[in-house]
C-alpha cells in the first residue's frame, strides 16, 4: 500500500466524507451550525452555498460557542442531519453525547481531544495538518463542498483564512491550492 503524504491524506478525507453526505436524501432538512467569527461566517457561506446547488433545504444558527445546553437543545429538534463548520472539534464529546442517533459532520480546523467513530469528523490535524497555520475552517468546508456540487467559493475561503490570520507568513501549501481554484475560478 502506498503510503500518502498528509496533504493528499486531507484531500482523501474530504472526498470520504463528501461521499458520506451524497447519501443523504435530498429531501431531508439539515441543521447547520457555524462560529460566529470571519471564518465561521465564511465556512457557513460555502456550505449554504453548496445546500443550495443541491436544492436541499437547511435551518442555520451562527453561534459564539457550542454550550452543553445548545447542544441539548439541538437533540430535542426535529433534523436527521446536523453539520457543523468552523466549530465543533472542541466540544465533540458533548455532540456525540447528546447527538448519538443523528448523522453528524463535523468540519473544523479546531485541535481536539479524540475523534468518535461514528461522526464524519473532517479535520487537518486527523491527517498531520496544523489546522491553526494551514487551513481555516472555511477551507475544511470549502474542500468537502467541492467534493458534492460546484460551489465556485475559493475565494470565500480564502476570506476565512485570512480572517483567522493565516495569511501573515503567507498561505500554507492547502490555503496556497485554495487561492489557486479562487484564481482558476476568476474571483
Amino acid at each position: 500500500m502506498v503510503k500518502l503524504e498528509k496533504h493528499e491524506k486531507f484531500e482523501e478525507a474530504a472526498k470520504n466524507a463528501a461521499a458520506e453526505f451524497k447519501k443523504i436524501d435530498e429531501k431531508e432538512k439539515i441543521r447547520l451550525i457555524s462560529h460566529f467569527d470571519c471564518d465561521g461566517i465564511c465556512s457557513a457561506s460555502i456550505m449554504i452555498k453548496a445546500l443550495k446547488n443541491l436544492d436541499m433545504q437547511y435551518s442555520l444558527s451562527i453561534v459564539q460557542q457550542l454550550s452543553e445546553s445548545f447542544i441539548i437543545s439541538l437533540s430535542k429538534q426535529d433534523y436527521n442531519y446536523f453539520i457543523f463548520t468552523d466549530i465543533g472539534s472542541g466540544q465533540i464529546e458533548l455532540v456525540d453525547k447528546y447527538l448519538k442517533n443523528k448523522k453528524i459532520f463535523i468540519l473544523d480546523h479546531h485541535d481536539f481531544a479524540f475523534s468518535p467513530k461514528d461522526i464524519i469528523h473532517l479535520n487537518p490535524h486527523l491527517c498531520g495538518i496544523d489546522g491553526g497555520q494551514e487551513i481555516s475552517g472555511a477551507g475544511v468546508t470549502y474542500y468537502f463542498t467541492k467534493n458534492i456540487t460546484e460551489t465556485n467559493m475559493a475565494h470565500i475561503a480564502i476570506v476565512g483564512a485570512i480572517g483567522d490570520t493565516q495569511d501573515s507568513n503567507g498561505f500554507s501549501k492547502l490555503n496556497q491550492e485554495i487561492l489557486k481554484d479562487s484564481i482558476d475560478q476568476g474571483k
